[in-house]
């Protein structure tokens, strides 16, 4: 069984979400220079931006709690590299 820590999962649905967000960018844009009707595309694409900045505003509090002394979220090369340097260290 796979032993992940959530914010590797976390950084996984950044990718997917990230990867269709912007496949549907450019079947929007597609969508716009041809004539077809876009805006069906453009409210998913719309939808994937919001929840890609949601994706993010949580990754970057899990890792601001991690460096005020909560639980340990990161792997060994995630975080800042204040983060970095401290497990070095220890």
């Amino acid at each position: 069984m796979l032993n992940w820590k959530a914010i590797e999962v976390l950084d996984i649905c950044l990718g997917i979400v990230g990867f269709f967000a912007a496949a549907f960018f450019v079947v929007t844009a597609v969508c716009e220079l041809t004539g077809a009707p876009a805006l069906g595309w453009a409210l998913t694409l719309l939808g994937l931006v919001a929840a890609l900045a949601l994706l993010v505003t949580i990754r970057r509090r899990m890792l601001a709690a991690e460096a005020r002394g909560g639980a340990p979220v990161s792997t060994a090369w995630g975080g800042s590299l204040d983060e970095y340097r401290r497990r070095r260290q220890s």
